[in-house]
């Protein structure tokens, strides 16, 4: 029997309520403590003007790009598990956030300042992301996709890309300490520029992704079944790709390589509700963009002033649990062969 609706609803209401309360914590958490009372009387223009900066342009936009790429590299990954029918599926386990990250260092290490820009490196982050995880389903295909192939596959591309990386590092001079920051995934020094340029992404892809929620149902009905519902199922594949390409590219091109947000968040909210992507899509969405705050409240708070880029320490969380899914998957096939 399935979790009801008005269960489904609990559950979404309680991730609301558990993100709002990260928020606020965010709001707090830094070198510089700023009380409640402070936080309020900014937010009603009466407070410090010093803490009152800070508080709106330097934390507030933080969060929100926190949540916003939280919610975009969790929805990603959902969809690549959706419609590879792969577990092990994601971002950073398919090639996106490595090649994506390729794309974005390339414009900034080999471009002139005067010719580069926040919508060029998003466009060859795109770039790089979607050739990467067609190369990683092209070489992982062998009459249909094997979990752990596709995951062996996507970690040998994912280090090529970064050994690209690194090897582009090495032969320049310019701004070097930003991409080693940017390579680890963090949100320092983020303002509401970066949040213009990931929100329209995050605002008109998620909501298609989420209509579309009925055809990622179909798909988990296995491919000839869909084939015999009339769905054309490598068109409707390669749509569902692109968005998932799009908010992994967008998502890496602000903050960097963010580790394992898209592979664990669409676990967990599978089994914390059912009927479907249309509570998967939202659920995963929320679990992202809590995961990204937590990360983000922890590598604040561990030993201030010092910060760890949110990427380490969601890496460092997620991790163990890839880990546990590859053995998983390996036992499984294991049995059935």
């Amino acid at each position: 029997m399935g979790i009801p609706k008005n269960r489904n609803l609990m559950v979404i209401m309680a991730l609301v309520i558990l993100l709002g309360l990260f928020m606020m914590a965010n709001i707090q958490a830094g070198a510089v403590g700023i009380s409640w009372q402070e936080i309020w009387f900014s937010f009603m223009g009466e407070g410090d003007p010093d803490l009152s900066y800070i508080i709106l342009n330097y934390r507030l936009p933080r969060i929100v790009l926190a949540m916003l790429v939280g919610c975009g590299l969790a929805v990603s990954g959902l969809v690549s598990q959706s419609i590879l029918r792969n577990p092990l599926a994601a971002p950073d386990t398919l090639g996106i956030s490595a090649g994506a990250a390729l794309g974005a260092v390339s414009t900034v290490l080999l471009l002139p300042v005067e010719m580069q820009s926040a919508w060029l490196t998003s466009l060859t982050a795109f770039a790089g992301g979607g050739a990467g995880a067609l190369l990683v389903y092209g070489f992982s295909y062998r009459n249909g996709v094997d979990p752990v192939r596709l995951a062996l596959v996507g970690v040998a591309v994912s280090a090529c890309g970064s050994t690209l990386v690194q090897l582009l590092i090495t032969q320049s001079s310019a701004n070097i300490n930003t991409v080693l920051l940017w390579l680890n995934g963090s949100l320092w020094g983020r303002n509401w520029d970066q949040v213009f340029q990931l929100a329209p992404i995050i605002v008109l892809v998620i909501p298609v992704v989420w209509i579309l929620g009925k055809v990622m149902d179909l798909f988990g009905l296995g491919e000839q079944s869909v084939k015999g519902l009339g769905l054309r199922v490598e068109r409707m594949r390669a749509v569902l790709l692109l968005l998932a390409v799009l908010l992994a590219s967008g998502s890496v091109a602000v903050v960097g390589m963010i580790g394992f947000v898209g592979l664990v968040s669409p676990h967990i909210a599978r089994r914390l509700v059912s009927g479907g992507h249309r509570y998967y899509v939202p659920v995963a969405g929320l679990i992202g963009a809590i995961m990204m705050l937590l990360g983000d409240y922890i590598g604040r708070v561990l030993a201030p002033p010092l910060e760890f880029p949110v990427g380490l320490v969601t890496s460092v969380i997620g991790a163990p649990y890839f880990l546990f899914l590859l053995w998983h998957e390996y036992r499984t096939k294991s049995r059935r062969d």
